[in-house]
C-alpha cells in the first residue's frame, strides 16, 4: 500500500470511530422523558411481529423503532393500573404475530386493569380470532365502517416438502420417535399422518373450546350465541354491532375526539414506559426474568434469516448464572416463548435452570409456544407453568440427515468420498445410510429419548412410563400439560410472580422489583461487539421472506429439523 494509501485508511478509521459511531450512538439513545401530567389514557397499540422480549439488540432499529413487545404491553398496563394519572387505557388492536397464549394473557391484564375502575376501550379496523379475545377484555369495542371481524375459530395448516424433495431428487434419511413428532412429517409425507391429525384435532379442540367460553364470559352471552358467531365467522361492522359482537362504528379521530371531551391526553405506551423507566429506581428484593425465546442453537443469541430470532444455549447460560450468584436476586422466572432446536443446547440450558433451582426458586412461564426443546429447558425447574391456549410438551427427537445426491446430479455435482472408518461417510449427504448405520442410528435415539423421559420423570414425580404415555412428540395445550401434570397449572406473569414470591418467603409482591433479561445494548454497543451487517442483513431477509400480519385464528406450529438431533 502506497504512503497515501495508509494516510486515507487511517483517516476513514478515525472518522468512523470518532464522528460516525458517536453519532449513531446518540442516535440511538432516547431520554427517560417525564410523566404526562394531568389526567391520561395511555394508548397501547397491538400489533407487529408481538415477540415476548426485546432481544439485547434488535436488527429492526435500523429501519425503524422498535415494535411493542408483549413484556412491554403487559408492564405498560399493569403500571398504568397503579398510576392515579392514568383514568384510561385504549388499546389498538391490529393484526400482529400473537398467538392464543400471548392473546390470553393480554385479555387477563386488561381484566385487572379495568378492576381498579378505570375505563378500557378497544379500537380495531379488522379483528381477527384470539385477537377478538383481547378487544373483549375492554368495555367497548369500536370499528371503523370498512373493518372487518373475522372469527372463524383456530385452525392449523402444515406445509410438506415431500413433493418437491422427489421432484429435486433429495431423500430424506430421518428417524422421529415417536409417530406424534409430526415435525419429520414436513420432509418425509405429502400429507398428515393418522397420528398428527389426531394431535391437531386435540389441540385445535381444546383450544375452541376455552376461546368459546373466554368470549361468551367476556361479552355476557350464552356459548351457543357465541358458537353461532364462529359459524358464521365473518362480519363488516354494521352486521357485527347487529349482532352485540362489536359497540360501535368509528373512526380513530373519533375516538380521540371522544378521549380529548373527557379532558384526557392521549400517551401512547412507549412515551409512558420511557417516562416510567425515569422514575427512580426501587432497592428491595428483586425477581430476575430471564426470556427465552426462539429457536434454541448453540453459542449465542442472534438472529437467522429463516428462523427469526434464535436462543443461544451460552447466552441463556451466563444469564442464569448472573442471577444465580446476585444476592439481591431472590428468585428466577424463565421465560419461554420456542418451538425447539437442537437437543444437546437444549439440555445443556436445562441443566443450568436445575443448578440455579438449587441456589434460589425458579419459575417456568410459558408464552406461546414451549414445546420439545422449549419444555426440555423447562421440566427441571421448581413451577411451570402455561396460559391455557399455550402449546407444551412434544417430548420426542429427530434425527437423520438429507441425501442430495440426486439433486446434485441434476446439477452435474460430483463427489469423491474417501472414508478412514467403517463409520466415517455416516452423515455424509452423498448417499442414503447403510442398514448398519441405520441400526446405529435408531440405537442411540432412542437412549437418547429414553434418558430425557427418565430425567423427566424423576424431577416431574411421575413414573417413566406415564411420561412416555404423553412423550412420543404428542403436543399439549397449556391446561391439557397442567391436567396430564407435565406442568403445575395454568396462569401468566401475574402468577409466575405470585408463585416466586411463595417460594421466596416474601410476603408483599408489591415490594419487589422485575429485572429483565437480557437488557438491552445500544446500536453502538452492537457495531463494537457483534456483526452489525450480518444481523441486520439477516433480519431484512427474514421480514421479506416470512413478515406478515399472522391471523391469530390460526395455530402456528414451526419446527426446523437440522442434521442434528433436536428435541
Amino acid at each position: 500500500m502506497t504512503e497515501r494509501g495508509k494516510r486515507l485508511t487511517l483517516a476513514l478509521i478515525l472518522l468512523v470511530f470518532f464522528i460516525i459511531i458517536p453519532v449513531i450512538g446518540i442516535m440511538s439513545w432516547h431520554p427517560a422523558g417525564r410523566p404526562a401530567a394531568g389526567a391520561s389514557a395511555v394508548v397501547l397499540e397491538i400489533g407487529g411481529g408481538m415477540l415476548e422480549h426485546d432481544p439485547a439488540f434488535s436488527p429492526g432499529i435500523l429501519f425503524g423503532a422498535r415494535e411493542l413487545t408483549l413484556t412491554a404491553a403487559l408492564s405498560a398496563i399493569d403500571a398504568a393500573g397503579r398510576d392515579e394519572r392514568v383514568k384510561a387505557l385504549v388499546v389498538k388492536v391490529l393484526p400482529s404475530g400473537a398467538g392464543a397464549a400471548k392473546c390470553e394473557e393480554l385479555a387477563s391484564a386488561i381484566g385487572r386493569f379495568k378492576k381498579t375502575g378505570k375505563a378500557v376501550v378497544a379500537f380495531s379496523p379488522i379483528l381477527m380470532g384470539h385477537h377478538y379475545l383481547i378487544a373483549c377484555a375492554a368495555d367497548s369495542i369500536f370499528m371503523p365502517p370498512a373493518g372487518y371481524v373475522i372469527i372463524p375459530g383456530p385452525a392449523s395448516s402444515a406445509v410438506f416438502l415431500r413433493g418437491a424433495f422427489d421432484k429435486l431428487g433429495i431423500k430424506a434419511n430421518i428417524d422421529r420417535i415417536g409417530d406424534y413428532k409430526s415435525a419429520a412429517e414436513m420432509y418425509t409425507e405429502t400429507a398428515r399422518s393418522p397420528q398428527s391429525k389426531e394431535m391437531t384435532e386435540w389441540l385445535l379442540g381444546d383450544i375452541f373450546e376455552q376461546y368459546i367460553a373466554d368470549i361468551a364470559d367476556a361479552r355476557d352471552r350464552e356459548p351457543d350465541a357465541v358458537l353461532a358467531w364462529v359459524e358464521r365467522g365473518l362480519f363488516s361492522p354494521a352486521r357485527a354491532l347487529e349482532e352485540g359482537i362489536i359497540d360501535g362504528i368509528r373512526y380513530w379521530d373519533e375516538i380521540e375526539e371522544m378521549l380529548e371531551d373527557r379532558d384526557l391526553k392521549l400517551v401512547p405506551a412507549h412515551e409512558y414506559l420511557r417516562a416510567k423507566r425515569g422514575a427512580p429506581s426501587f432497592d428491595g428484593p428483586r425477581i430476575a426474568v430471564i426470556h427465552a425465546q426462539g429457536i434454541i442453537v448453540m453459542g449465542r443469541s442472534g438472529f437467522d434469516p429463516l428462523s427469526g430470532l434464535t436462543m443461544g444455549s451460552e447466552s441463556i447460560i451466563e444469564e442464569l448464572r448472573k442471577v444465580r450468584d446476585d444476592e439481591s436476586v431472590k428468585a428466577v422466572i424463565l421465560r419461554v416463548d420456542s418451538p425447539g432446536g437442537d437437543g444437546i443446547a437444549g439440555d445443556m440450558i436445562s441443566r443450568e435452570v436445575e443448578r440455579t433451582a438449587e441456589a434460589k426458586p425458579v419459575i417456568v412461564s410459558m408464552s406461546d409456544v414451549a414445546a420439545s426443546g422449549g419444555y426440555e429447558i423447562a421440566y427441571r425447574a421448581d413451577r411451570i407453568i402455561a396460559m391455557p391456549g399455550s402449546i407444551t410438551g412434544s417430548i420426542g427427537s429427530i434425527t437423520g440427515k438429507l441425501n442430495m445426491r440426486g439433486l446434485y446430479d441434476k446439477l452435474g455435482i460430483t463427489k469423491d468420498e474417501i472414508g478412514t472408518g467403517s463409520n466415517s461417510l455416516i452423515y455424509s449427504d452423498y448417499r442414503d445410510f447403510s442398514e448398519e448405520e441405520w441400526n446405529l442410528v435408531r440405537e442411540e435415539h432412542w437412549l437418547f429419548y429414553y434418558g430425557w423421559i427418565e430425567e423427566i420423570a424423576r424431577f416431574r414425580g411421575m413414573s417413566i412410563g406415564a411420561v412416555d404415555s404423553l412423550g412420543r412428540g404428542r403436543v399439549w395445550t397449556g391446561s391439557q400439560a397442567a391436567k396430564n401434570r407435565l406442568i403445575d397449572g395454568t396462569g401468566g406473569m401475574d402468577r409466575a410472580v405470585g408463585l416466586a414470591c411463595e417460594l421466596a418467603g416474601m410476603a408483599d409482591s408489591s415490594r419487589v422489583a422485575l429485572v429483565h433479561y437480557p437488557k438491552r445494548i445500544t446500536l453502538l454497543q452492537e457495531i463494537l461487539s457483534r456483526n452489525l451487517f450480518e444481523d441486520a442483513a439477516a433480519y431484512a431477509i427474514h421480514r421479506m421472506l416470512f413478515a406478515k400480519d399472522l391471523p391469530g385464528s390460526r395455530l402456528f406450529i414451526r419446527h426446523l429439523a437440522p442434521p442434528e438431533t433436536i428435541r
